[in-house]
C-alpha cells in the first residue's frame, strides 16, 4: 500500500523543484533601483549573486509617478534614501513625487501642488516584489524615507514597521511647507498615517542658500530658464534649499533630518506610540555653508554627514565636498567629532558604511563623477582615504550588502542609467568593479536599496 506523503514533505519537495526551475532560483540577495520616471515610476529588481554580480530579474510599477528630470538629471530628487527595505527584508517602500508635466515654457520645471504618495511591496524569498499598497505621503514632493521594525513588548516577535517620509514641499503659491509624516505599517505592508511635523526650509528670500529676491518674485510666472539659484520655490523645491534625508538612529528612538537651506540637522525624539516630539535643531556656524545632505551611522552610532559645499562661504562652489561626524546625545544635541573633512569632489551627497567591519565609508560626489572613500575610527574620527576610489557618471544613491565574508557597494549612475557594482577590500577599503545592472532611464533615475 503506498505511503501517504505529509503536507510538510510536499511543500518541501515543491520548494526544491521551484529552485531547480530556470529563472526562479532563490536569490543570494537583491538590489532595488528606482526609475523615478514622470507619470510611471518603476522599480528594477536585480538578483545579487554571492560574488556581488547583478542580473535584472523583474521590473514592476509603483502605481505612481516620479519627478523625471524636473530637478536635476543626475540628482532628480535632491535627496538620499528614497527607497528603503525594512530590517527583516520582507517589505520595500518607495516614494512617488507625483509631479505634473512641465508647463508654461519653464523647461523641466513646473508649479504644481500635487501631493506625493508612498508605495509598499512585499519581498519574496527570491527577492522579487509584489505590490501591496499606495497611500498619500502627506505633502508635496516626498524624497526620503526612514523605516524601523517595532517589536512587541516581550520582544519575541514584531508588531510591524514604523515608517516616516520626508516631504520636501512645493511652490510658494501652494502654501505647503516641508514636513515629516509618520505611518504605522502592518506585517502585510499596509500603511496608516499617524503624525505630521513641519520642517523649516528657511526664508524664501535672503542670502547664502536662501532664494534670491528675483527668483522668489518669479514663483508663479517663470517663463524662461531656471534662475541661477535653481528656480527656488517651484515644484520640485530648490535643490540647495530643500530637506535632504530622514533616517532613524540605530536605537530607533530618534529621527534625524538634514535641511540644506538652513544648514541644519533636526533630531526628533520618537515616542512608543510612533509620534515625534519637539526637535533639537543644530545649525552650522556662519560664514561656512556646509549644506548638510546625506548621512549614515557608524557601528558606535556616530552620525556621519556629507556636505555639498564643505566650508565654502558661497554657492555654487565646486570641489568642496566634505564629511563631518558627530555624536548624538539623548536630548538630540550634537557634539562635533570631525569637521569638514574634504574629499575634493563636487556635490557630495549620499554616504554608505561598509557593512561587515564598519571601518570604511563611501561618498557619492554627484557632479564630479566620483566615489570617495574614508576610514572611520571607533571614536567616529574620519580620515580621507581616496578622493576618487571609483569613477562613474552622475552617482547619487548608494547601498551596501554582504555575503560569505565579502562586502559590496552599489551605486546609481544616473548619467548612464546603470547600477555600478563593486567589491570592497576589507583590508584597505579599495573598490574592485563587478558586473552591475542596466535598464534605468538616462538620466533621471534615483533611489537604491540592497541586501
Amino acid at each position: 500500500m503506498p505511503k501517504t506523503i505529509s503536507r510538510k514533505t510536499m511543500q518541501l519537495m515543491a520548494g526544491i523543484l521551484l529552485c531547480l526551475l530556470p529563472g526562479v532560483a532563490w536569490a543570494d540577495g537583491a538590489v532595488y533601483a528606482m526609475t523615478n520616471a514622470l507619470g510611471n515610476n518603476q522599480i528594477l529588481v536585480y538578483h545579487r549573486a554571492a560574488n556581488g554580480n547583478l542580473t535584472l530579474v523583474q521590473t514592476i510599477g509603483t502605481g505612481g509617478g516620479g519627478s523625471g528630470l524636473q530637478l536635476a538629471g543626475v540628482d532628480s530628487l535632491g535627496s538620499a534614501g528614497s527607497v528603503q527595505l525594512d530590517k527583516g527584508h520582507h517589505l520595500l517602500f518607495v516614494v512617488n513625487t507625483e509631479s505634473g508635466a512641465a508647463n508654461n515654457g519653464a523647461g523641466a520645471y513646473n508649479s504644481d501642488c500635487n501631493t506625493g504618495t508612498i508605495t509598499s511591496f512585499l519581498v519574496a524569498p527570491n527577492g522579487t516584489l509584489t505590490f501591496v499598497n499606495r497611500v498619500s505621503s502627506g505633502g508635496p514632493f516626498p524624497n526620503s524615507l526612514a523605516v524601523t521594525t517595532v517589536s512587541t513588548q516581550n520582544g519575541n516577535n514584531t508588531a510591524g514597521d514604523r515608517l516616516f517620509v520626508l516631504n520636501a514641499g512645493g511652490p510658494g503659491a501652494c502654501n505647503v511647507g516641508p514636513n515629516i509624516t509618520g505611518f504605522r505599517v502592518s506585517k502585510s505592508g499596509n500603511m496608516t498615517p499617524v503624525s505630521v511635523s513641519p520642517i523649516n526650509p528657511g526664508l524664501p528670500t535672503g542670502t547664502g542658500e536662501d532664494c534670491s529676491a528675483a527668483s522668489a518674485a518669479g514663483y508663479s510666472g517663470l517663463t524662461g530658464a531656471p534662475a541661477a539659484d535653481f528656480a527656488c520655490g517651484l515644484n520640485p523645491p530648490s535643490f540647495p534649499r530643500s530637506p535632504a534625508q530622514i533616517r532613524f538612529t540605530p536605537s530607533g528612538n530618534q529621527l534625524v533630518v538634514t535641511v540644506k537651506g538652513t544648514n541644519t540637522i533636526y533630531v526628533f525624539p520618537v515616542g512608543d506610540n510612533g509620534r515625534v516630539g519637539y526637535p533639537t535643531v543644530t545649525q552650522a556656524a556662519l560664514p561656512a555653508l556646509p549644506t548638510y545632505f546625506g548621512f549614515t551611522f557608524d557601528r558606535a552610532a556616530h552620525l556621519l554627514v556629507t556636505e555639498l559645499f564643505g566650508s565654502a562661504t558661497f554657492i555654487p562652489a565646486g570641489g568642496m565636498g566634505a564629511v563631518s561626524s558627530f555624536s548624538v546625545a539623548e536630548d538630540g544635541s550634537l557634539l562635533t567629532i570631525s569637521s569638514d573633512v574634504d574629499d575634493g569632489g563636487t556635490a557630495a551627497g549620499t554616504i554608505a558604511l561598509e557593512p561587515i567591519n564598519g571601518t570604511f565609508a563611501y561618498v557619492a560626489n554627484n557632479l564630479s563623477a566620483s566615489i570617495s572613500s574614508y576610514s572611520v575610527a571607533t571614536d567616529g574620527v574620519l580620515t580621507l582615504l581616496n578622493g576618487t576610489a571609483a569613477s562613474l557618471s552622475g552617482p547619487n544613491d548608494l547601498a551596501t550588502a554582504s555575503e560569505g565574508g565579502a562586502s559590496f557597494l552599489y551605486v546609481v549612475a544616473a548619467g548612464t542609467g546603470t547600477v555600478g557594482a563593486y567589491q570592497i577590500n576589507l583590508a584597505n577599503g579599495s573598490l574592485t568593479a563587478l558586473t552591475g545592472g542596466s535598464g534605468l532611464p538616462v538620466p533621471g533615475a534615483q533611489g537604491l536599496a540592497a541586501y
